[in-house]
């Protein structure tokens, strides 16, 4: 495995905890400012771009446990919490060095067809090979202490939408305090996660690509839908302690309705069929703590992250708003065997209350208050950095509500209830990115296989919709490719 020894934390174990976290109720002025950041600054990436490497002048494998994915070494979490400014290596010349440019197309079966036009105009019933998405980066150093990302998102099938699908603006700088080494900064994004760099979070979480063409789940925690919307806008602080204790606030707001439509996010986000898709009241405070501990070939991590918000469902101003809180526990663990063996795990929980008072009186809810349990557990076996197996489980349990889960076939849910359960199971096969071939500064590729197995779809382990379709029907095998050049 590539180490970088230049550039890497030395672990130190401080004799300290932290105090309390106080967290105040941000107004609007905080997202406008947010918003004119993110149109008026360029913009870059966290994820593994080609314009990185050439950047640092390292291989992706340097930063990359897999070589092509979120999944970070200790290396590119220091990078990450630097602002993206390390390195001099340019490959190319300076205006087009942090420029690149990334195709995902796959097909997907699931196990029994749906009517033709279900996905988006003209689909298959079965079978459906897409463009996912082909989105330009432009990633790296803006200073020597500011650098950002931009991922522009073109998608010509499903959803036939051009959207700035992920935005990260960072300064950062260091500092030593009584002996403890801290890395410091503030980043402004457009999504709560986006700041983070371990796959429990939703911005980041495994597996990167799922099936636009299969029949997904009616119901999803409040993160993971914002962040799928990519209509919000907000700040955190944020400072690593020692490489050992992270602490980060801040917060967020949505997108205006002109904003939201300029930047092609309101069909996909602020206008989406659930009533938590609306306009944040103000600002949603966020906050992410966590604590790491390397020991050899061992790295754990333990932490803790959320926010809350209140909504106009929809964006309808007439009848107060709902209140979403959010909570998430994660734990992450790796194994480094040897060189070429690296075992991880993971673990999430989620639970979101939800008061539905403005929801129940626009008659999107049945209920004044609900709540969603979300369980994430995954392992993964990655071998040279090129083959990876993953086998993971999801769990999803909460109100049921007659509004927000309602019947139909096929997506609806004939007792009302968002209950789901099922198994993922994936192999990567990352060829490139290992500074093996002359190609690598300038091209990475990713192929995947996945399959999903529903044990239970929105309540029901048989006869899920009343329309006599059962979970294994949505059974979805996946093959994506991921190129970047």
């Amino acid at each position: 495995m590539q180490t970088v020894s230049a550039y890497s934390y030395r672990p130190i174990y401080p004799a300290m905890f932290y105090t309390l976290l106080s967290l105040t109720r941000f107004r609007f002025w905080l997202g406008l400012f947010c918003l004119i950041l993110l149109t008026a600054a360029p913009l870059q990436q966290a994820a593994a771009t080609t314009a990185f490497a050439r950047q640092t002048g390292e291989p992706c494998a340097a930063c990359h446990m897999q070589a092509y994915g979120p999944w970070l070494t200790q290396y590119g979490q220091k990078f990450k919490l630097d602002g993206y400014v390390a390195g001099h290596a340019n490959k190319l010349p300076d205006a087009i060095n942090p420029f690149a440019l990334e195709v995902v197309g796959s097909i997907s079966n699931t196990q029994k067809d749906v009517p033709a036009g279900q996905y988006y105009d003209n689909s298959k019933p079965n079978n459906n090979a897409v463009n996912d998405w082909t989105a330009l980066y432009y990633t790296g150093r803006v200073t020597e202490k500011i650098g950002s990302y931009l991922q522009l998102n073109l998608s010509p099938q499903v959803g036939k939408s051009v959207t700035l699908a992920m935005a990260d603006i960072r300064f950062a700088n260091h500092a030593s305090i009584a002996d403890h080494q801290l890395t410091y900064g503030v980043t402004v994004n457009n999504g709560p996660t986006m700041s983070d760099f371990w796959m429990t979070s939703f911005a980041w979480m495994y597996p990167y690509n799922m099936s636009a063409t299969t029949v997904r789940p009616n119901a999803q925690p409040y993160l993971q839908n914002l962040m799928m919307g990519a209509n919000t806008a907000g700040a955190t602080t944020y400072v690593m302690i020692d490489n050992h204790l992270y602490l980060e606030a801040g917060g967020y707001t949505s997108q205006s309705h002109n904003m939201a439509q300029g930047l092609g996010v309101w069909a996909g986000g602020s206008m989406g069929d659930a009533p938590q898709s609306g306009l944040i009241d103000g600002g949603a405070p966020y906050w992410r703590m966590f604590l790491q501990h390397s020991i050899g070939p061992h790295t754990m991590m333990v932490g803790t992250y959320g926010l809350a918000s209140k909504v106009y469902p929809h964006y309808a101003r007439n009848f107060g708003t709902d209140t979403y809180v959010e909570y998430n526990a994660d734990a992450n663990y790796s194994y480094m065997l040897n060189d070429d063996n690296m075992l991880m795990a993971m673990f999430r929980y989620t639970r979101d209350d939800m008061t539905m008072n403005a929801s129940r009186a626009l008659g999107y809810s049945a209920n004044a208050k609900n709540h969603l349990n979300s369980i994430m557990l995954m392992g993964m076996w990655t071998y040279q950095q090129t083959y990876n197996l993953s086998a993971g489980w999801n769990a999803m349990t909460g109100s049921s509500d007659t509004l927000m889960y309602p019947n139909g076939d096929i997506s609806g849910s004939a007792n009302n209830s968002p209950n789901t359960n099922y198994f993922m199971f994936q192999l990567d096969y990352v060829p490139f990115g290992k500074a093996a071939a002359v190609s690598d500064p300038y091209f990475n590729l990713r192929l995947s296989a996945q399959y999903l197995a529903y044990t239970q779809f929105n309540g029901g382990t048989r006869n899920y919709d009343g329309s006599g379709r059962s979970p294994e029907a949505n059974n979805t095998l996946y093959f994506v490719g991921n190129m970047m050049f």
